[in-house]
């Protein structure tokens, strides 16, 4: 092994230890960012080799180059046909963290490789390797579904989008035969939930977004035109999630989960930032900040389209409440606040549980580019702890 690399740890399941500093290592760890997300990261890259990293992504080099992660479990002949797994690259303080685009799979073997070459250093010219596998954890507790969002049991006719919420780490490949929009009479509703090709899972695997077809949902487009919008006012509904969905740990649901509702009229209005209600926290408290909304706004999106900041620009740590049928947002600050002013940040992209933006609606007609409403990426909500 050339000068200055080490690896340790490499046995399977294990997580790399990497006391010994100034000398690269390949570890698996998780992401301190994103709770329960595993990743690699390969450390100790001295100050040197950092700005020869620098200058290789500077000129194109990619850093899927130096850092390869692949399937070891495969009926590939070499090394060079594992197929390759895909996901984000940082380049962070004295480290490459690799996150990949979908959760490493329990009891999958995976082997990452990183190779110093392309950075035109001869004394880092060998490469390192590390094979490992996540253990099958299973839970004490059969999963179930925790939450559907949206909350309320009234929903309007051009609903958007609901997210199923599951109390462990789920499997694809399930929901088409395991989820279901059922009329009163039990039947299933036709061609009213839009099967995208690729399923839509959070990075925890543990929340799934189930899409009503849009094309029913726009007025004016064939689908909607042929056979109206996919949920009717007046009518009941269940949205029914089998007891086949599976775990990673290949168990069943607990028990097929029920959300039923009833349909109410459209909604075809956008939900302006005006009309929120906000009711400031007293100084020197941890008080919550409380946001109430004229209408349900989307969960998920409430979740990462408002933060607040203080007048100097500095974001505001804190932990996130949402309640109330999705009506009410508060927000509860690590630290106490301070005396002063600070601002409630929403971006534009927030919308209601129709797809209604905070600025304009989502079946709003086709109109020319100098026709269309100046939309500003961020409004702001300035407030004074009281």
């Amino acid at each position: 092994m050339a000068a200055g690399l080490r690896l340790e740890g490499a046995a399977k399941g294990e997580t790399v230890n990497t006391q010994v500093t100034g000398q690269p290592t390949v570890m698996v760890d998780s992401d301190p960012g994103q709770s329960g997300v595993v990743g690699l990261t390969v450390c100790g890259l001295d100050p040197d080799l950092m700005i020869s990293l620098g200058g290789h992504t500077r000129a194109g080099g990619s850093l899927q180059s130096l850092l390869r992660v692949s399937v070891v479990q495969t009926r590939a002949t070499s090394d060079d046909n594992l197929p390759d797994i895909f996901g984000r690259y940082q380049v962070l303080e004295n480290r490459l963290r690799f996150t990949p685009l979908f959760p490493f799979e329990r009891g999958l073997s995976y082997r990452a490789s990183f190779d110093p070459r392309p950075l035109g250093r001869p004394e880092f010219s060998q490469v390192l390797t590390l094979e490992f596998s996540l253990p099958k954890a299973p839970s004490a507790l059969a999963t179930a579904v925790q939450h559907i969002f949206p909350s309320s049991d009234c929903l309007p006719e051009n609903l958007l989008r609901f997210y199923v919420c599951f109390s462990n780490s789920m499997q694809r490949g399930r929901a088409e035969a395991e989820i279901a929009l059922l009329r009163p009479d039990g039947e299933q509703a036709p061609d009213v939930l839009y099967r995208a090709p690729v399923e839509l899972w959070g990075r925890s695997m543990k929340c799934l977004t189930i899409l009503l077809d849009p094309g029913r949902l726009k007025r004016g487009v064939g689908p909607n035109r042929e056979l109206g919008p996919p949920l009717k006012a007046g009518q009941d509904y269940t949205l029914a999630v089998g007891s086949g969905m599976l775990d990673l740990s290949g168990r069943r649901l607990r028990e097929t989960f029920c959300k039923r509702f009833r349909v109410t009229q459209a909604v075809r209005e956008h939900s302006p930032v005006e009309q929120w209600k906000i009711v400031p926290p007293e100084t020197k408290s941890r008080q919550a900040l409380v946001l109430m909304f004229p209408s349900p706004l989307d969960w998920a999106l409430l979740l990462h389209s408002i933060t607040i900041s203080s007048t100097d620009e500095q974001s505001i740590d804190g932990r996130i409440v949402i309640d109330q049928c999705e009506k009410r947002w508060s927000f509860t600050p690590t630290l106490p606040w301070a005396a002063g002013s600070y601002h409630v940040r929403v971006a534009s992209s927030l919308e209601d549980v129709c797809g209604n933006s905070v600025t304009a609606p989502f079946d709003r007609p086709l109109r020319s580019g100098s026709d269309l409403p100046q939309q500003s990426a961020i409004r702001s909500i300035a407030f004074h702890p009281v």
